[in-house]
C-alpha cells in the first residue's frame, strides 16, 4: 500500500511531467493548485541581478517586466523582460531611465489602458555608486515605461511641491504597495517606509491626465510598508493585508466611491507576523478576474511560502495548500501578477540560496468559457466643433447592438456613467456637449439574446498628455520651446505655460550614504527641484505651431534660485481640442539642459569608449563627462566641454561608472544622463558590445 507521502510524490511527478517547463509549456495543461517553476529552466541562463526589484506582467507584449532593485551592490535602474514561453531574460537599454532604486518590490505595477509600467519612487543614494545630482534631478513621483517602444518617460506630474523629507510628492518610499484599478482607470499606491504622510498615504495616479491625487481617506489603516495589495474588480474594492514590520493582522478593504477603509478581523487568515525575529510575512497579492478570487502568497523565511485565497464577497480566507509551494526566497524579493491570457498567476522571487531571479506560475482553477459578449476594444473619441464627439471602436462578433455610456468628472473614481445612446454599428455621435468639459465614455455589447457584456476601457474628450517639450537657451534673455505634434486628429492647438522653479543647490557634497556626494563645483549647481510656482500661460489663444519663443531674462534672479547664478524656469505644454478642452500637463522641461539620451559604453581592453545622441536643444556648447572613483567620489574627466558625442577614457582593470552632461550656451551644466558601467554588465542578455 502506498503511503500518503508516496501518493503525493507520484502526483507531483505526473503534474510536472505533463507540464514540462524544460521545453516551451503547453499552458492548457498547467495544473491547478500547484506552483510550477518556469525559471531557471534547463539550458536557459538567468541574469545575476539581486533582490528588492519590482515587476509585473504586460498582457500586450505577453512578457514579465522587471525593474530596479540591487545591481550588484548599488541601487539599480536596470530593466529586464522575461518571456514565459521560452524562459529567456533580456536586458533593455532605453534612451533614459529613472534613478536607480531598491526596496521597490511590490511597489510598481502595469496599467493596461495606458499600456505602461507605472514606477513610483524607492530607496536611493544609500549604497554608493550613484551621483546625487543625477539621481535627484531625475527623481519624480511617476515614471512610465512603454514596453513596445522600450521607452521610459519622466512624467513629473502635478502637484510639483516636494515634501521637506520623504519621496517626491509623498508617494512611494521604501517598499510601498501599488495596484491598478480597472474600474476607475487609476493606479493606486499606498504606504512605504520613510513616507512622511503617516496613515494617509493613499495616492491615485491618473495616467491620462498626468495628475497625482493624494486621497485623505476615512478610517485609514496604520502606517506600513511591504504589504500585499490587490484590486477586486467584481466587488470594486481594494484589498490589503499584512506588512513587512507591522503586527496588524486585519484584512483591509478600501472603497474609492465612499472613500472609506474598513478593517476586518477574520479567522483564519494568512500568517501576518513573526516570519523571523526581524520581519513579518511581507505578503504579495493579485486578483484573478476569471475566478473572482484574490491570491495571497506569504513569506515564511527558510520555511518557504504559504498560498491563500480571499473571497471578498464572503469575506473569508482559505489556505489553498498547493501540491508544490514556491521555494524559499529572500525577504524583500516577491512580485506577483496575473496573466488573463494563460489564466495563471506569475510570481517573481529571488532564490534564498542563489539570490537570483526565479519565476513561478500558479493556476487557481481552469477557466470556463465566458457566456458574456466581449468588451469592445480600441474605443476612440474624436471631438468636433459645435459640441460634438464621434466615437469609434472595433466591431465585436455576435453583437446585435452597442450601448454607449457617458460620465463627467475631474476625478476618475467619481465618474457616474449613464447610457446616452445605442448604435447598431461600431460608431456613435454624441451632441450638445459643453465646451471645456471633460467627458468619459465606455461602450458595452448587447448580443442576440439581449445579454449585455462588460464595459470597454474608458475613452475621453480630454486629450492625452503630450511628451516633454524641448527648451533651448538662445541667449540669456531668449528661450525657445518646441514640442512634438499631438497624434490626435481633433487637437487644434497648444497652450504653453511657464513657472518659477524653486531649486536646491550644492557647491560641494559629502561622500557618504543618503548625502549629496557631488564634487566641488566652480559654481553652485542645481541638484533638486523643490517646487514650481506662478504658472503663467504665455499665449492668448491656442498655438497652431509647435514652437514658441519666450523673452525672459534668466539673469533676473528671485529667491527661488537660491545660490544658483541664473533664474530657473519650467515649461509645460497642454494640447487643446475642438471642444476647447485642455489636456493634462506635459512633463515639465527646465531652462537647464535635459539629460543626454542613449548613453552607452563598451570595453576596449582597459579603455572605456562612450557614445551618446546629440543634444536635442539648440545652441549647445558641448558635453562634460563624469566618472565614479571608488564608492562615493564623483570626478569630472573633461577639462572643457567636448563637442563630439563619443569619448574614450583609460580606466584600467577595475569597475567604474560614467555620466554625460550637456553644457548650454550660458555654461549651464544640465541634468546628468543615466549612468553606464565599465567592466560590469549582463553579458549574454543583450546583443553586441554596447551596454548601460
Amino acid at each position: 500500500m502506498y503511503t500518503r507521502m508516496a501518493v503525493l510524490t507520484a502526483v507531483v511527478l505526473v503534474l510536472t511531467t505533463a507540464f514540462a517547463p524544460a521545453a516551451e509549456p503547453d499552458w492548457s495543461k498547467h495544473p491547478e493548485n500547484t506552483w510550477v517553476k518556469q525559471s531557471p529552466r534547463e539550458g536557459v541562463a538567468v541574469p545575476a541581478f539581486l533582490y528588492e526589484g519590482s515587476g509585473d506582467y504586460d498582457p500586450f507584449t505577453r512578457q514579465w517586466i522587471h525593474h530596479a532593485g540591487h545591481d550588484g551592490i548599488p541601487q539599480g535602474f536596470h530593466t529586464f523582460t522575461f518571456d514565459l514561453d521560452t524562459a529567456k531574460w533580456e536586458q533593455k537599454f532605453p534612451a533614459t531611465a529613472p534613478p536607480g532604486v531598491c526596496c521597490v518590490d511590490g511597489g510598481n505595477c502595469f496599467d493596461p489602458v495606458a499600456r505602461r509600467f507605472v514606477r513610483f519612487p524607492g530607496g536611493m543614494l544609500g549604497h554608493g555608486y550613484q551621483w546625487s545630482r543625477g539621481e535627484k534631478l531625475k527623481d519624480s513621483a511617476v515614471w512610465l515605461y512603454d514596453p513596445a517602444a522600450n521607452a521610459w518617460a519622466n512624467m513629473r506630474p502635478l502637484p510639483y511641491k516636494e515634501p521637506e523629507k520623504g519621496p517626491p510628492q509623498g508617494v512611494g518610499g521604501l517598499n510601498p504597495g501599488s495596484v491598478y484599478s480597472p474600474n476607475h482607470d487609476v493606479t493606486l499606491a499606498f504606504g512605504g517606509q520613510g513616507n512622511s504622510g503617516g496613515k494617509n498615504t493613499l495616492f491615485a495616479y491618473d495616467a491620462h491626465a498626468n495628475v497625482l491625487h493624494h486621497i485623505k481617506a476615512q478610517n485609514p489603516p496604520p502606517a506600513r510598508d511591504g504589504m500585499g495589495m490587490a484590486y477586486d474588480t467584481r466587488r470594486d474594492v481594494l484589498v490589503m493585508f499584512g506588512s513587512q514590520y507591522s503586527p496588524d493582522e486585519k484584512t483591509w478593504l478600501y472603497d474609492l466611491k465612499t472613500n472609506k477603509w474598513e478593517g476586518l478581523t477574520i479567522d483564519p487568515h494568512p500568517p501576518a507576523v513573526k516570519a523571523t525575529k526581524e520581519y513579518s510575512t511581507i505578503p504579495r497579492m493579485s486578483y484573478d478576474p476569471v475566478n473572482g478570487v484574490v491570491l495571497c502568497v506569504t513569506w515564511l523565511n527558510d520555511r518557504g511560502h504559504e498560498t491563500w485565497a480571499f473571497d471578498t464577497g464572503k469575506r473569508t480566507w482559505t489556505q489553498l495548500k498547493p501540491t508544490v509551494e514556491p521555494e524559499p526566497s529572500k525577504s524583500r524579493s516577491r512580485n506577483l501578477g496575473y496573466d488573463p491570457g494563460r489564466n495563471v498567476f506569475i510570481l517573481e522571487t529571488s532564490g534564498a540560496k542563489s539570490n537570483r531571479p526565479e519565476i513561478w506560475t500558479y493556476r487557481y482553477k481552469a477557466a470556463k468559457p465566458s457566456t458574456l459578449p466581449a468588451a469592445p476594444a480600441d474605443l476612440v473619441v474624436s471631438t468636433a466643433t459645435g459640441g460634438k464627439a464621434k466615437l469609434t471602436w472595433k466591431p465585436v462578433p455576435g453583437a446585435k447592438s452597442y450601448e454607449i455610456h457617458r460620465a463627467t468628472s475631474e476625478l476618475p473614481w467619481r465618474a457616474e456613467f449613464g447610457r446616452v445612446g445605442t448604435a447598431k454599428e461600431p460608431t456613435f455621435e454624441d451632441k450638445e456637449l459643453e465646451a471645456a468639459t471633460t467627458y468619459a465614455y465606455v461602450v458595452k455589447v448587447v448580443d442576440a439574446d439581449g445579454t449585455t457584456g462588460a464595459a470597454s476601457s474608458r475613452a475621453h474628450t480630454r486629450p492625452q498628455v503630450l511628451t516633454q517639450p524641448i527648451v533651448s537657451i538662445v541667449a540669456k534673455d531668449k528661450v525657445a520651446v518646441s514640442w512634438g505634434r499631438h497624434p490626435a486628429d481633433d487637437v487644434v492647438g497648444y497652450n504653453v505655460y511657464r513657472g518659477v522653479v524653486h531649486v536646491r543647490t550644492v557647491a560641494e557634497g559629502t561622500p557618504s550614504a543618503w548625502k549629496d556626494n557631488d564634487p566641488k563645483y566652480d559654481q553652485p549647481q542645481v541638484v533638486q527641484v523643490r517646487d514650481i510656482t506662478d504658472l503663467k500661460k504665455l499665449n492668448d489663444k491656442p498655438l497652431t505651431e509647435t514652437t514658441l519663443t519666450d523673452a525672459i531674462d534668466l539673469g533676473a534672479k528671485s529667491p527661488a534660485a537660491g545660490e544658483y547664478r541664473f533664474a530657473v524656469h519650467a515649461y509645460i505644454v497642454r494640447a487643446v481640442n475642438r471642444l476647447g478642452t485642455e489636456s493634462g500637463p506635459s512633463p515639465y522641461a527646465l531652462t537647464i539642459p535635459a539629460e543626454p539620451l542613449n548613453v552607452l559604453c563598451r570595453e576596449l581592453g582597459e579603455v572605456a569608449e562612450l557614445k551618446w545622441d546629440a543634444a536635442r536643444e539648440k545652441g549647445v556648447a558641448g558635453y562634460h563627462v563624469y566618472k565614479l572613483e571608488g564608492t562615493w567620489k564623483i570626478a569630472r574627466v573633461t577639462e572643457k566641454p567636448i563637442t563630439e558625442t563619443t569619448f574614450r577614457h583609460k580606466v584600467g582593470k577595475g569597475e567604474t561608472r560614467f555620466w554625460v552632461v550637456t553644457v548650454d550656451s550660458l555654461g549651464q551644466e544640465g541634468q546628468p544622463s543615466s549612468p553606464v558601467w565599465f567592466n560590469r554588465m549582463y553579458r549574454g542578455f543583450y546583443t553586441g558590445d554596447w551596454h548601460q
